[in-house]
């Protein structure tokens, strides 16, 4: 996960936006939004980082899950596709894609199996990346790749900067 430095090891929530700014993104959430990196340290909890990324945003939670919430998915994939990779410190993950408002596409990354009613294009990239099956061997990697994928949306040289924040209330 070396292009993912910047998520935390053990916890963490990354959604990726295709074809929005940070701003754009955050805004579409309803939150106050804030430049920089500078407020990073004075939340305990529901800071939201955006940074920018080749094709879009990714958005990012340490410990955090608002990027799983149908109701922000469904906001941000307006008129656009979004991915959401979670994982907490119990090793509770989840992906979600939603295109347009809709889930497409809900699984578990760490745990295989639950290939039925998948579409043929989704179940042949989760094949090949280990996330189908018995067994999940690609895990949280492998799913963040398949985000990548879906929403066309990659990690650049900009995206170890975050370019804004905002804060949700739990």
């Amino acid at each position: 996960m070396s292009d993912y430095d910047w998520l935390d090891d053990e916890a963490f929530c990354a959604t990726f936006v295709r074809g929005l700014t940070p701003h754009e993104a955050l805004a579409r959430l309803g939150i106050d939004v804030f430049d920089g990196e500078d407020e990073e340290g004075e939340f305990e909890e529901g800071l939201i980082s955006a940074r920018p990324a080749e094709g879009g945003t990714i958005l990012s939670e340490d410990n955090g899950f608002v990027g799983t919430l149908p109701e922000v998915l469904r906001s941000l994939s307006a008129g656009t596709v979004t991915a959401s990779v979670f994982v907490n410190v119990n090793r509770v993950a989840s992906f979600d894609h939603y295109a347009d408002g809709r889930n497409v596409l809900s699984f578990d990354p760490l745990f295989g199996g639950d290939e039925d009613g998948i579409p043929d294009d989704y179940l042949a990239d989760r094949i090949e990346l280990g996330l189908a099956g018995d067994k999940s061997e690609g895990g949280l990697a492998a799913a963040l790749l398949l985000a990548e994928r879906i929403t066309e949306v990659r990690p650049n040289a900009s995206s170890d900067v975050v370019a804004a924040h905002g804060v949700v209330e739990y």
